[in-house]
């Protein structure tokens, strides 16, 4: 192996063993798509599993609260929830609120789950530029959790990226694009402001495939940026189908390397969290001893 991915410390040299514990650890989110009862069950299974470390929190849409919440168990106190609002089609951001509300209420009397942030969109059907949108949406905020907002990797939401670069306590829920420029383009944005995304959509498995980018991928796509790498530089990196530099960049980052990428990218959805960990695993990039 002698060339690698340009702008992505690493990618060149293939070195062996797992990658060191900050750059997975909590990692690998999952959400709530389906039965509340089985994916709740399933995570509580995860977090239980030798790889439980690398978990990150469930993501529980406002409209599943009472399921999830009548599905946990006693052994589950503290289980880690990101409480997820989309509007109704013509849902005004006043009702949207109130309704994550209610929501919020019913998770913070149960000792079994910890809200640890909401995540909302920037606006309703309401009008105005995005930057007016997020400042709407900033002055409605009373929640004591840290608010994550719901952003497609399109152009033109740098503005509302200025807004809350000028709050400074907000973050991005980021919304995959399937095009490689814009998901880069966006990240790039992100991070010249120093905001904080997970990924909640967009990635398919370990390396970018046509269905979705993969973990690798966003992480070196993120280790990139956060090295001075350019937007085309990044979407070579997000394109990127052979897992040889990838991987090779995951394990030649430092402790430190690791521990600044996750900052900006705190967790990312995964389709299947069991076949997430069997793909690093296979690579080596896990182990049951390090994990």
């Amino acid at each position: 192996m002698s060339e690698g991915l340009v702008g992505l410390p690493g990618s060149d040299h293939p070195g062996s063993g797992p990658v060191v514990e900050p750059l997975l650890d909590g990692l690998l989110a999952d959400a709530v798509t389906g039965d509340a009862g089985a994916t709740l069950a399933a995570h509580r299974d995860h977090r239980r599993a030798w790889y439980g470390d690398l978990v990150g929190p469930l993501r529980v849409p406002v409209n599943a609260t009472e399921q999830v919440i009548y599905g946990l168990h006693t052994s589950d106190a503290g289980l880690p929830v990101v409480l997820v609002a989309k509007p109704a089609p013509q849902q005004d951001d006043a009702s949207l609120m109130e309704t994550l509300r209610r929501a919020r209420f019913q998770l913070l009397d149960n000792h079994r789950a910890e809200l640890v942030a909401v995540e909302l969109p920037f606006a309703g059907p309401a009008a105005g530029s995005v930057a007016e949108r997020a400042r709407v949406m900033l002055d409605s905020l009373d929640f004591t959790v840290p608010a994550w907002f719901a952003v497609p990797a399109e152009p033109g939401w740098e503005p509302a990226f200025d807004v809350l670069r000028e709050d400074g306590a907000e973050s991005v829920a980021l919304y995959l694009s399937r095009s490689p420029a814009e998901a880069a383009q966006a990240i790039r944005a992100l991070i010249d402001r120093d905001l904080p995304y997970a990924v909640a959509d967009g990635v398919s498995g370990l390396v970018s495939d046509a269905e979705g980018y993969g973990v690798l991928n966003v992480l070196g796509a993120t280790r990139a940026a956060l090295n001075g790498a350019e937007a085309d530089e990044m979407a070579a990196i997000l394109s990127e189908t052979s897992v040889e530099p990838l991987a090779a960049a995951a394990r030649r980052m430092s402790e430190a390397d690791a521990a600044t990428a996750r900052a900006f990218l705190p967790s990312l959805v995964v389709p299947s969290i069991r076949a997430a960990v069997e793909a690093l695993e296979a690579e080596g990039l896990i182990e049951p001893d390090a994990a």
